[in-house]
């Protein structure tokens, strides 16, 4: 599967505050965290996004990032634009993926031929 395919797949649950018709400009600016996700089942990897006060001076974005048989990492931002609050929240769940690899928290896949 190539990396196209594989954001695609990867695809956020859009909660609300978001339209159905925003979900292209929300996957590709997630798309750098999708590749920190690769080494996981696509089906294992749950990834839902939701934003509060949309209309306001700051909106609030929560991301949430699932996979079965591991810790929940959350992180949330607030900012002026919503798409500056969108890579802050894809970056703070970047660094909380790598820290959790690195303190073990999470577990990697191994793949083992029989």
């Amino acid at each position: 599967m190539n990396h196209r395919q594989q954001t695609l797949t990867r695809r956020p649950r859009l909660g609300t505050g978001f339209a159905e018709s925003e979900r292209t400009w929300v996957t590709r600016r997630l798309a750098p965290l999708t590749t920190r996700l690769r080494s996981f089942p696509d089906a294992a990897v749950e990834l839902d996004l939701s934003v509060k006060d949309r209309d306001g001076t700051d909106p609030r974005l929560t991301l949430v990032c699932q996979i079965s048989g591991q810790a929940r990492l959350v992180t949330t931002a607030a900012a002026h634009t919503l798409g500056t609050a969108v890579i802050e929240v894809r970056d703070d769940m970047i660094r909380q993926v790598a820290e959790a690899r690195a303190a073990k928290i999470w577990r990697r896949p191994r793949y083992t031929r029989h």
